[in-house]
């Protein structure tokens, strides 16, 4: 455990750290550059129907056809990487300007999104040493199904997903994430309103879009079916249906390319005070 002025002395450090912020930097605008990729892929898949499933893997297989697609995706692991160490700096020194029990959750919070980033850095590396081929959301679940427990396991992912999702809904409607943002950027007077428009929209169509993935893993369970679980484009689909199921994905790649913008966005204004609070 970290004495208290020991932890208080790192999170200064952290945030006075320019490395750290431009590492930051770095991993956001490759973050930023995956949900553009996904929104891309997931308005293809509708339009022209083919290989390929609107997800973070099969966003990054649409890099792997080359040398230059595969050295951005060592590049996106290590801005992924970068990410990791950032998040867990925050979880082990960072909001100190909480209450006790909010601390805590925020520092729960840091080591489930620095867990996210472990996954894409650890795909983004896979797929650029062996291509985009591998397990599809359906069949990564059906092998979950198949051990002990496992229906209750994918279940019980699907309510964290779809829980994840609506606090991160609920986040962009409050307009919670003004304080990732510059005094520029956030300041009423000043107040750049595309870049909040961005974020609000976008934090609150990718909450959506986890509470539908959770939705359907849940149901995948219920019906012991993992062929109704997937990426953005199948769980739409399932849930509504052929034509309407194609046009909500459309909105919802528009909403996640605007969460994509957003974050490039933040890199120009990101505010160093919020790297660990």
């Amino acid at each position: 455990m970290v004495a208290p002025t020991t932890s208080r002395k790192a999170e200064r450090s952290a945030r006075r750290s320019t490395t750290l912020a431009w590492a930051v930097r770095g991993g956001l605008v490759g973050y930023g550059l995956l949900h553009l990729l996904v929104a891309w892929v997931a308005v293809r898949l509708v339009l022209t129907p083919g290989r390929g499933a609107a997800t973070g893997r099969g966003a990054l297989a649409e890099l792997a056809g080359d040398t230059s697609g595969r050295v951005a995706l060592v590049a996106l692991a290590a801005g992924f990487a970068a990410l990791v160490l950032w998040q867990l700096i925050a979880a082990a020194v960072g909001y100190h300007d909480r209450t006790t029990p909010r601390r805590v959750i925020e520092r729960l919070g840091a080591l489930c999104r620095a867990a996210t980033w472990v996954y894409l850095a650890v795909t983004a590396t896979e797929v650029a040493l062996v291509g985009g081929s591998g397990r599809s959301p359906s069949t990564a679940t059906a092998a979950v199904m198949s051990w002990p427990a496992g229906v209750w396991i994918v279940a019980l992912v699907g309510v964290v997903v779809a829980g994840v999702g609506v606090g991160q809904a609920t986040f962009g409607w409050r307009v919670g994430f003004l304080d990732q943002l510059d005094e520029r950027a956030r300041s009423r007077e000043r107040r750049r309103v595309p870049i909040v428009m961005l974020g609000q929209v976008g934090y609150i169509t990718k909450g959506v879009a986890l509470v539908v993935i959770g939705v359907l893993l849940v149901w995948a369970a219920w019906t012991h079916d993992p062929r109704k679980s997937g990426g953005l484009d199948r769980s739409l689909h399932e849930l509504l249906g052929g034509g309407l199921g194609r046009a909500a994905v459309v909105v919802v790649a528009a909403g996640l390319g605007c969460f994509g913008l957003f974050l490039l966005a933040r890199v120009r204004h990101l505010n160093r005070d919020s790297l660990t609070s």
